[in-house]
């Protein structure tokens, strides 16, 4: 009677065991369903994004017929790339950087030239040159001039910077003069922009002083380009991943193919923070009677050496 009492128990026992495992074995169940689910809705973004930057440089690659020669270093060793970026108005070159990336140095370095450098070779200035001859026509001008090896390209219409900002989430800018614009007031000191049309008043040309305010015009352009830069790896771009690659694709022209851009984003991701610029002074010349602006043959050196040293593994 006792024995069987006694298996009577143990066989609830079990019994209330087995249904209490049924639970967990539910809770477990949805659990690895819910993990499965997030790795192919993962999966599939990640596909969906991967084809969506694809057809994005697809759509920005133009290719170009040049006179001088430079080959595209291995990226995937990580080794420097030089490259020409400009930003275009029109049929103008307004903003001439020339632009070395070195992952081994962690640093990106950048020439800037000015866009009003008479070229006695071509009889025209770096921003007119473009507008006859192209981005083929300037890089081989700007490799000529500064002895230095540029393989690739990237142009940048200025129309689109705005667009930018917005998809970078906001920059910060150094701005030295007080002015008002389109209704928005711009004070000295450090500005965060965040909005295109924000950015649109922030680069109109400001002043009577015709010259004066062309080059600070293209100073507040080089500050915004450059600010862009570092953020393209922001948090905030990637959310915004969409809105970047509509104003990529609507404002980039490069001869870099998609596995260059691919190869750029994974090993030269980290130079983009830290961006050394120099500027290269120019001199006042008269030539067949008419004021030019010439880079003296010590400016070149400086400029060439600075490229030089930023190639170094």
């Amino acid at each position: 009677m006792e024995s069987r009492r006694h298996r009577a128990q143990s066989a609830t026992k079990i019994k209330s065991k087995s249904k209490q495992s049924k639970p967990k074995h539910s809770v477990l169940k949805k659990l690895v369903l819910l993990v499965l689910l997030i790795v192919i809705v993962s999966i599939a973004l990640l596909t969906k994004v991967y084809y969506d930057v694809k057809n994005v440089a697809n759509k920005s690659y133009q290719p170009i017929t040049r006179q001088t020669t430079a080959q595209l270093p291995n990226l995937k060793d990580k080794s420097p790339v030089t490259f020409l970026f400009m930003g275009l108005n029109g049929k103008v070159a307004n903003d001439i950087l020339v632009l070395t990336m070195n992952p081994k140095q962690n640093k990106t370095t950048v020439i800037n030239l000015n866009r009003d450098i008479f070229l006695t070779s071509e009889g025209t200035t770096l921003k007119e040159l473009y507008g006859s001859k192209g981005v083929s026509g300037e890089i081989d001008a700007v490799q000529t001039l500064l002895g230095t090896k540029i393989s690739r390209y990237m142009t940048f219409d200025l129309v689109g910077l705005g667009d930018f900002v917005e998809a970078v989430g906001g920059i910060n800018v150094q701005n030295t003069i007080h002015f008002n614009s389109d209704g928005f007031e711009f004070k000295p000191g450090t500005l965060n922009l965040k909005k295109s049309d924000e950015v649109k008043a922030y680069l109109n040309k400001i002043g009577n002083d015709a010259m004066n305010a062309e080059d600070m015009l293209i100073e507040r352009e080089q500050s915004v380009l450059i600010a862009v830069v570092p953020k393209m790896k922001s948090v905030n771009t990637v959310l915004k991943y969409k809105t970047f690659l509509n104003a990529f694709g609507n404002h980039v022209k490069t001869d870099f193919l998609f596995d260059n851009l691919k190869q750029l984003g994974i090993s030269y991701n980290g130079v983009l923070g830290n961006i050394s610029k120099q500027n290269v002074k120019t001199i006042k010349v008269t030539i067949d009677g008419q004021e030019r602006k010439m880079i003296s043959e010590e400016q070149v050196k400086k400029a060439h050496d600075k490229l030089e040293a930023a190639l170094i593994e």
